[in-house]
């Protein structure tokens, strides 16, 4: 590694990144970002808190890399916090009004003034590294706010990466100057949603998907049943859950009602459920459906200290198979619902729950059908089941007529999930070091 707070005129560029969510670092790093920005004269330095685990670093560390230590509990922390209220009530009302470039004006004269000082924490690695790009992974989930708004009070430029394809409808607590996301679907939304500029924002795909579309990563049918002791001849049905969105929230309800209807229904096959489990679904909630022999649980499992789920590229190929073979895809709204059509399975999303009708219907329409899903629902992309048997129709008729719902999917495919190529890593890296060496080269006068 080149000497730390030394300035640099023609020495590797100084990336410095922050992974503070486990599925995002897995994303990138399993797809070999550190390698493309080492390929392209840059060292990364990883803040992460998986720092704290021998394994993850040993996993990824490579030859002009570093890791450190990075606190979720100081990168969360909000000093500030009553003035950033009142900024944010204020801003609120400006993006209302469809004043959204006032509205970024006004975080950047004050509220990433004041947010600044929650970066403070790191300022002396900052200080010491001197990068010359400061990059987040997951932009929503916030542990970079202090960090990004800290680089921009230092003038280093920032790139943020949209992690997925919902989250323009959510906040954005770090605000960098690049963003990074899937598609010019997702570009539109950051644009109209978030009032964002069209050239701050570069399409590159989903890193998340690149796994599924490297050598070695497809398998048969036959080869996905054994390792799953399914059977090859029968249905595949892939029942994947939302997660435990809420405290009290029950995910067992929809499940439960669509076994029981599947009983009376007497498909063909008669096929096979897998359960998917999100990684926010409590496992032993499911427990009383582990007694049939026709479902089989599955879930991500490795973990990684601080960091939450933080799948392996095993555990990911093995995903992505199973959206592959699947005859059908299930889920009342997890990501699943368009990732199934990377592959052309049919997906239906039941929008019902028995134990809690009416809440769940409308937290649904709420949350789902206005905003992020209302894509599947207007390009015919997915059945949508408000019902125990409207879904088992839907069921029967997608494993009669697999192109049930094709050109919506095919729309999904080309429009909202970017390029399907498996280089949506090396784009981010390629994002980064450009940026990197123009700030260098600014620097330099040149």
């Amino acid at each position: 590694m080149s000497n730390r707070g030394v300035p640099q005129k023609n020495g590797p560029l100084r990336i410095l990144l922050e992974t503070g969510d486990g599925r995002s670092a897995s994303a990138i790093l399993e797809n070999g970002f550190l390698q493309h920005c080492l390929d392209r004269g840059a060292e990364v330095h990883v803040l992460s808190p998986g720092a704290c685990s021998r394994p993850f670093v040993e996993g990824y560390k490579l030859p002009g890399t570093r890791f450190t230590y990075l606190s979720v509990e100081k990168a969360t922390q909000v000093k500030h916090h009553r003035l950033l209220r009142q900024e944010k009530r204020i801003g609120n009302v400006l993006q209302k009004c469809g004043l959204r470039r006032v509205r970024h004006h006004l975080w950047q004269q004050v509220g990433e003034r004041l947010t600044a000082a929650d970066g403070a924490f790191m300022k002396e690695v900052v200080q010491t590294e001197q990068p010359d790009c400061f990059v987040t992974a997951h932009v929503n989930q916030g542990f970079s706010r202090g960090l990004t708004a800290l680089c921009h009070s230092l003038r280093i430029p920032t790139v943020g990466n949209i992690f997925s394809w919902d989250h323009p409808y959510y906040p954005q607590p770090a605000k960098t100057r690049t963003f990074t996301c899937w598609s010019q679907a997702v570009k539109a939304d950051l644009v109209n949603i978030k009032g964002y500029r069209s050239q701050q924002i570069e399409i590159i795909g989903a890193p998340v998907f690149d796994t599924y579309f490297q050598k070695n990563s497809t398998w048969t049918r036959k080869q996905l049943c054994e390792r799953m002791n399914l059977e090859p001849n029968r249905p595949i049905l892939l029942f994947a859950t939302l997660g435990q969105m809420k405290r009290f929230w029950d995910e067992t309800g929809t499940f439960r009602a669509f076994l029981t209807a599947l009983d009376k229904a007497r498909l063909p096959g008669p096929p096979q459920v897998v359960l998917r489990l999100h990684p926010i679904s409590i496992d032993h909630y499911f427990d009383e459906f582990r007694k049939r022999r026709d479902v089989t649980f599955s879930r991500y499992s490795r973990y990684v200290p601080c960091m939450r789920w933080c799948p392996s590229k095993e555990e990911v190929v093995l995903a992505g198979n199973l959206l592959r073979h699947a005859d059908v895809c299930i889920s009342p709204g997890s990501t699943m619902s368009v990732e199934a059509a990377i592959f052309d399975t049919p997906s239906i999303v039941p929008t019902f729950n028995p134990n809690m009708a009416e809440e769940y219907r409308h937290y649904f329409q709420r949350n789902w059908l206005n905003k992020h899903f209302r894509i599947l629902v207007d390009k015919h992309a997915a059945g949508l089941a408000d019902s125990a048997d409207t879904l088992i129709a839907m069921v029967r008729r997608a494993l009669a007529e697999p192109a049930w719902l094709a050109e919506g999917r095919k729309f999904i495919r080309e429009n909202l999930l970017g390029p399907l190529d498996g280089k949506a890593t090396e784009r981010l890296a390629e994002v980064v070091v450009r940026t990197a060496r123009a700030h260098r080269k600014h620097k330099n006068g040149r």
